[in-house]
């Protein structure tokens, strides 16, 4: 079995480590006890001693749900074991993770959905998705978002922005405003969503039945509660809804005053 040195890697930086450098100084363990490492931009896997588990042959290798790897060949995505067993082919433009059982996939320029014997469970006909969360997921044609279910039903119409599930009663929406980011390359550092235009876009909250919640008024897409209230961001704060129209500053959350310079400079903070 191959043994190698933190020094070996392409992680290793002179003017920090040093001849003693361990790989825990450089890298994190999973759950395996395993960690993906690069050699000239080729990923592979390692134990914590330094014998090579995976050899250094992939683009990209990511630890996923099924205590499994998502791995780049020849610039195709599948998944391995990790005794380096193929699990799925390498037949995807781009995979996600097994969520629910299933897993997200794109093939030629198409998104569906895959199991772990890599049977198509819902057939490759969306511009885009998110992962299944209670049994649904947020699907786009023609550059709308809708809802299906595992059965590949709709159960929400294609006619929002953005719209992904936060659990079996509701579902947060996206819509684009019409402040167009002129610098969406400065932007790209910071926690905000864009159209494929370069507009801005804001959330709001509906129910799985489609109806409306709260408007489109916060920053980022609203996945959480507190005190059963929504969590959401306005102007780089974050906070909640008081009665569902009051919102209180989280006092733990600040931002650097260079930072807000240059979110006001981009007209994206008031």
């Amino acid at each position: 079995m191959k043994k190698i040195a933190p020094k070996d890697t392409d992680q290793f930086n002179d003017s920090v480590h040093k001849e003693i450098t361990t790989f825990d100084d450089l890298t994190v363990f999973d759950r395996n006890g395993l960690a993906p490492i690069s050699i000239e931009n080729k990923f592979g896997l390692i134990n914590k001693e330094g014998n090579v588990i995976i050899p250094f042959e992939y683009q990209k290798l990511v630890l996923t749900t099924v205590n499994a790897y998502s791995a780049q060949l020849n610039d195709k995505w599948g998944f391995v074991t990790k005794s380096n067993q193929i699990l799925i082919p390498f037949d995807y433009e781009i995979t996600s993770d097994f969520i629910e059982n299933i897993c997200a996939v794109k093939k030629d320029g198409k998104w569906g959905f895959i199991d772990l014997i890599n049977h198509v469970i819902i057939p490759f006909l969306y511009d885009g998705c998110t992962d299944f969360k209670a049994g649904l997921a947020g699907v786009e044609q023609n550059g709308k978002w809708g809802m299906i279910d595992k059965n590949n039903q709709l159960i929400i119409d294609y006619k929002y922005d953005y719209l992904t599930p936060v659990d079996q009663n509701f579902a947060t929406f996206g819509q684009i405003t019409t402040h167009q980011v002129e610098r969406p390359d400065i932007l790209a550092y910071f926690p905000y969503f864009l159209s494929k235009d370069n507009n801005l876009m804001h959330f709001g909250l509906i129910s799985t039945q489609n109806q409306l919640i709260l408007d489109a008024i916060s920053e980022l897409p609203i996945l959480e509660s507190y005190e059963n209230q929504p969590v959401i961001r306005q102007n780089y704060q974050q906070g909640y809804l008081k009665n569902g129209k009051d919102f209180v500053k989280f006092e733990q959350f600040s931002i650097d005053p260079y930072e807000e310079k240059i979110l006001k400079q981009i007209g994206v903070m008031k």
